[in-house]
């Protein structure tokens, strides 16, 4: 076997080889193409794992060290479609007051519940405040209706609640409900564009659904006129669902059901906002609960990407005080 160089000599050369790669080879030992493959045959007669080292030398070239990394921790080896994600969870962080179906006006409605809620957001430093709707009880032509109600009328519960919102000194975003176009349907009258002339830090977003955006990400307000679900979760599911998949928003405040729940769906961050009405006559009736309380989230977004979420439920129940 005649070799074209010493066997140390290959060994020098291919040991630079496999370090540095065939262009730096050629260059640094002043060697052609062809002789740099006679001296890789002749070491392979004398070095019996020089292919794989080959081998993994052809890998390294390819690959970045990231990318090295990446495959021998698992990852793909295409760097064309699949590169390892860089993940890191900074963010612009926000905190808001979650507040719902007030149902002001209605006899099981409390207003110290509100001025609690309004407290804790400003201890807990939130920016804002989101209605979900049913601000006001309304009026409707259901029997018995009118002997639940603490104020009579339109031009009442407009400014029973006024003045509650009023003692809020952040922005409040709020849709109406079902209960408060109950006015329009007698009256005409739009209580949610009133309550915004009325309140000067108030916005109104809309009928049912409203839309505002927090660095990018898309925060949207839910009502419905739907009913309640056994689970709660299967009626957030439905509502996400019915959405095509460039209308899930990446945050969805749910009112209506009375109900409290938090849970992903499809990304979205969802939150079933509760109430804080205390269960009327008409839910007992409807062997419906009501979760009374308020939320205060907090969130981080960078670039329209909730990076992470911090929903606290703030539950209220009074305890019977027995007499004695």
């Amino acid at each position: 076997m005649r070799l074209v160089a010493s066997p140390e000599r290959l060994r020098e050369v291919i040991r630079y080889y496999l370090e540095h790669g065939e262009k730096k080879t050629r260059k640094d030992l002043g060697l052609s193409a062809e002789t740099l493959g006679r001296y890789r045959r002749d070491y392979n007669q004398i070095e019996d794992d020089f292919e794989e080292k080959a081998v993994l030398l052809q890998i390294r070239e390819q690959f970045s060290e990231a990318e090295l990394r990446a495959i021998a921790k698992g990852g793909t080896i295409n760097p064309g479609s699949h590169r390892p994600a860089v993940l890191d969870f900074e963010g612009e962080e926000h905190t808001f007051l979650v507040i719902s179906d007030l149902h002001a006006g209605h006899i099981d409605f409390d207003e110290r519940y509100l001025l609690m809620a309004f407290e804790e957001g400003e201890k807990r430093g939130a920016e804002f405040a989101t209605i979900s709707g049913d601000i006001t009880e309304g009026m409707s032509n259901r029997p018995g209706h009118i002997y639940e109600l603490t104020h009579l009328g339109y031009t009442r519960q407009r400014r029973y609640v006024g003045d509650l919102l009023r003692q809020y000194p952040r922005p409040i975003k709020m849709i109406d409900g079902n209960h408060d176009r109950w006015f329009i349907k007698g009256a005409g009258a739009v209580l949610g564009e009133d309550l915004a002339d009325d309140v000067p830090n108030a916005e109104f977003l809309g009928h049912d659904v409203g839309t505002l955006y927090l660095n990018g990400a898309e925060l949207m307000l839910w009502h419905g006129e739907d009913g309640n679900s056994y689970a709660t979760s299967y009626r957030l599911q439905k509502i996400i669902e019915a959405l095509d998949e460039d209308q899930v928003p990446d945050i969805l405040i749910a009112g209506h059901t009375h109900k409290q729940m938090y849970e992903e769906i499809r990304g979205c961050q969802v939150i079933s906002a509760g109430s804080l009405c205390k269960q009327t006559d008409w839910m007992r009736s409807k062997r419906i609960a009501a979760d009374v309380g308020f939320w205060i989230v907090r969130v981080a977004i960078d670039a329209g990407v909730v990076k992470w979420i911090e929903p606290r439920w703030y539950r209220i129940r009074e305890k019977k005080v027995e007499v004695a």
